[in-house]
């Protein structure tokens, strides 16, 4: 094994391989950074790029845009409040909230050293610990799969701000939109009212544009001339960088984020988003001051960053060891190894090692340098940062219709996305927190589907979904994570 990654480092290392390392890296920031393009998306823009290439080279610049797409997504969530990926929504809460006090460059820096930290830790787990997560996601099935969404939506509490009432109001309420569309089991239409736009169901890409960008620029238009908060206390980079004993104080949060996040890549129908919603819900139960969440709490935006960026390892082991895409992106590049005559699984292991060891050396070198990509790619956003919000929240508008709009080329998104913007104005208007709503569209779809199948396969029975070892663990783990927040505050009110 020793001298498979010998020879890994020393193809990785050659010219062609960094020069695809730093452009498909480069390339995967860009695409996670503006709405509407995708991690997804800008993998398979690259794919028939590699056409030509050899195969090493191909999955080099491939994985490279995989980890700088997950990254990117935080760029703009923690300056413009828009999130690149829908795992970044975490981000937003607290990233963008440290940049409206003035401290952007500090954010910036906690996300890219959590990005890094949590891509790195999965890369060695991919190394070391794929048979063992191979055969654990094995085991998981429809109950399996409803429990873990329901583990997702159960953060709601620690995600609610100052009023858990209006937090479930607001979960609820994506949950709604979430059912909206045809019937994916029977075909039947649900809420869409006889209208052909909402006969699809509602798009996740225009509906959270909407919810977190979209009225975030309505309510600075009431203040037109008001200078962003950020911009007069603005301190470049090296005057933020946080200390080593921030990190040091936090190292519980970004250890057991890591795990999550590897842990939840590594489930098929799990991912990145579910990853960060996860471990941004477990930071706030366990946290000893609750109450900075929501208003940039440090340890809130490294567990999310830790965990979304955590979750590429583990995908890409399910990946390699089973063949399973483990998440859309992963499902792109099933493609990429069939056009290079190549199948994912255990077999590649014994046919192909340099394939293998080649892929686990070229994640992780490509971790080490998305911490230089994103400085250099940060440091423009940062310039226009020192701007009036009114100066450049028409132009933030323009990118959010482009990505709504380039999403599927339909106007139809563009309706529901403005919709969804008068509704988030409205919400945030009314002291209704918005990332309940946006877990409650993203889970809710997941949520519904596995459970219904579950009760398919029971005939009907509910106990199918407490009789499993593994969905009763998760779903155990769920009701505590409702209850411990609620009795943890209500026990803060009386010491009070």
């Amino acid at each position: 094994m020793f001298e498979h990654y010998l020879a890994a480092f020393a193809a990785i290392f050659q010219p062609q391989n960094l020069l695809a390392m730093i452009l498909g890296g480069l390339w995967g920031i860009i695409a996670g950074a503006l709405p509407g393009i995708s991690t997804s998306m800008g993998v398979v823009l690259l794919i028939p790029f590699t056409f030509g290439m050899s195969p090493l080279t191909a999955f080099t610049i491939l994985v490279s845009a995989y980890c700088g797409g997950i990254t990117g997504g935080s760029i703009t969530s923690v300056l413009f409040g828009i999130p690149g990926e829908p795992s970044a929504v975490c981000t937003v809460i607290e990233g963008h909230a440290l940049a409206k006090q003035g401290h952007a460059a500090r954010a910036l820096w906690i996300f890219i050293i959590a990005s890094a930290i949590g891509g790195i830790f999965s890369v060695f787990v991919m190394m070391v610990g794929t048979p063992l997560i191979a055969n654990f996601a094995l085991q998981f099935g429809p109950p399996e799969y409803f429990a873990l969404t329901l583990l997702g939506l159960s953060v709601v509490s620690g995600i609610s701000g100052g009023s858990v009432l209006r937090g479930i109001l607001s979960c609820l309420f994506g949950l709604f939109l979430a059912t909206v569309g045809t019937d994916g089991i029977t075909g039947v239409e649900r809420f869409t009212f006889d209208s052909i736009i909402l006969l699809g169901g509602i798009e996740l890409v225009p509906a959270m544009v909407g919810l977190l960008a979209i009225s975030e620029i309505l309510l600075e238009a009431e203040q037109p001339y008001t200078e962003y908060k950020g911009s007069a206390h603005y301190r470049g980079l090296r005057e933020e960088m946080p200390t080593l004993a921030e990190y040091l104080e936090h190292w519980v949060v970004l250890a057991k984020s890591c795990v999550i996040g590897t842990i939840s890549g590594a489930l098929p129908g799990g991912g990145a988003t579910i990853a960060s919603f996860l471990a941004y819900g477990e930071a706030a139960r366990s946290s000893k001051k609750p109450d900075r969440f929501g208003n940039g709490a440090v340890d809130g935006l490294m567990a999310a960053e830790a965990s979304n960026n955590a979750s590429t390892g583990g995908s890409m082991t399910i990946l390699l060891s089973l063949g399973i895409p483990a998440s859309n992106t992963t499902a792109m590049l099933i493609a990429a190894f069939m056009i290079h005559g190549l199948q994912p699984g255990p077999l590649l292991y014994s046919q192909r090692p340099d394939i293998i060891f080649g892929i686990f050396v070229a994640m992780l070198v490509s971790n080490i340098f998305l911490v230089a990509l994103s400085i250099v790619g940060v440091r423009m956003f940062l310039q226009m940062n020192r701007l009036p919000y009114s100066v450049f929240s028409a132009a933030i508008m323009v990118l959010c219709v482009i990505g709504a709009f380039g999403l599927r080329n339909s106007i139809d998104d563009l309706y529901i996305m403005f919709a969804c913007g008068i509704i988030g104005y409205f919400m945030k208007k009314l002291a209704f927190p918005i990332a309940p709503a946006v877990l409650g569209l993203v889970l809710g779809d997941r949520a519904e589907a596995s459970l219904r199948r579950s009760l398919l396969l029971s005939l009907g029975d509910p106990l199918i979904l407490v009789s499993r070892p593994i969905s009763a663990i998760l779903l155990f783990l769920a009701a505590f994570s409702i209850i411990y927040p609620i009795f943890k505050k209500s026990r803060m009110f009386r010491e009070s």
